[in-house]
C-alpha cells in the first residue's frame, strides 16, 4: 500500500507554463481520504512554493531547496543553513568564472545587481527576489546557493564547481542553466527519508517522480520511482519505471492508475 507520494515540480508535476494539473484539487482530496501523504520536492525555495501551493500548505509536505528545508503540513521539520564562509567562497568562484550566484533563504532570494540577461529565467523559479549591489552584504541564513550559467552549466561550469566544492558541499545539476550547492548530505532523497520516518512509510510504500539529476536521490528512496518522458538520460537510468511527459500531466495519470485503478 502506498503511504507517501513525492514529486518534483518543474518538468514533472507542472507543465511548461508552470500550471498544476487541472484535477490536482480532486487528487489531493482523494489521497487524503485514503491516508496517503503527498509531498512536493523541489530545488525552488519556500517562498516560491508558497506562492504556487499556498492554499495546500497545511495539507501537503514540502521538500524545498533540494532538501535544505523540510516541512510537513505547515510545520518545519528540518532546516540546513550554510556556513557564511562557504557562501562567500562560492560567490567568489562564480564571479571569477562567468557564473551568476543566487542566495536562497526561507523568505526571499537575493540576486546580484545587473546581469539583466538572466532575469527572465530566474523569474520562472524565484518569484520573490531582492537585489543587492554585492551578495556578500547579506549575512543572514542561506539554505542554498543556486548558480546560473547562460550557455548551459552541465557542459561548462559544473565540473569546476564540483572540483572546488564537491568534497565538502553538495553540488547538483538542477536544470540546463542551473546547478545548486547545499550543505553535505542535503538532498531531495534525505528530505523524502525524513518524511518516511515521520509518516511510517517505507521504500516499498513510497512513490516518486522526477526529471533532472537533483531528483535521483529521491527516486532511489522509492520503489515506485518514475522518470518523466522528458527526463535527463541519467534519471531514466536511475528510475524503476518511466511515464509520459509533464505536459501530459503524467504524474497524476500514474497515481490514479496505481492507487485508483477501478476509477
Amino acid at each position: 500500500m502506498i503511504k507517501l507520494i513525492a514529486t518534483d515540480i518543474d518538468g514533472t508535476l507542472v507543465n511548461q507554463d508552470k500550471q498544476l494539473p487541472p484535477d490536482f484539487d480532486e487528487l489531493l482530496e482523494a489521497l487524503k481520504e485514503k491516508g496517503i501523504s503527498f509531498a512536493v520536492s523541489s530545488g525552488r525555495s519556500l517562498v516560491a512554493l508558497q506562492e504556487q501551493f499556498g492554499s495546500y500548505m497545511n495539507d501537503i509536505s514540502i521538500v524545498c531547496d533540494n532538501g535544505a528545508l523540510i516541512m510537513d503540513k505547515g510545520s518545519i521539520l528540518s532546516c540546513s543553513v550554510m556556513p557564511r564562509s562557504r557562501v562567500i567562497e562560492i560567490i567568489d568562484v562564480c564571479e571569477q568564472n562567468d557564473m551568476i550566484p543566487l542566495l536562497c533563504t526561507p523568505y526571499t532570494t537575493f540576486i546580484p545587481k545587473g546581469n539583466a540577461e538572466y532575469r527572465e529565467e530566474v523569474a520562472l523559479y524565484y518569484k520573490k527576489r531582492d537585489v543587492l549591489d554585492d551578495l556578500r552584504l547579506y549575512d543572514g541564513e542561506v539554505t542554498k546557493v543556486a548558480i546560473f550559467q547562460k550557455d548551459g552549466i552541465e557542459q561548462n561550469g559544473l565540473e569546476l564547481l564540483k572540483r572546488h566544492f564537491g568534497s565538502s558541499m553538495g553540488v547538483v545539476l538542477s536544470g540546463f542553466y542551473w546547478a545548486d550547492i547545499m550543505n553535505t548530505g542535503v538532498t531531495k532523497g534525505r528530505g523524502v527519508q525524513v518524511l518516511q520516518q515521520r509518516l511510517g512509510a517505507s521504500y516499498e510504500s513510497t512513490m516518486a517522480f522526477g526529471d533532472y539529476l537533483n531528483d535521483i536521490d529521491m527516486l532511489n528512496s522509492a520503489y515506485y520511482s518514475f522518470a518523466m518522458k522528458n527526463a535527463h538520460p541519467q534519471v531514466k537510468s536511475a528510475a524503476n519505471f518511466q511515464t509520459g511527459s509533464n505536459d501530459e500531466f503524467a504524474v497524476v495519470k500514474e497515481i490514479k492508475k496505481l492507487i485508483f485503478p477501478q476509477e
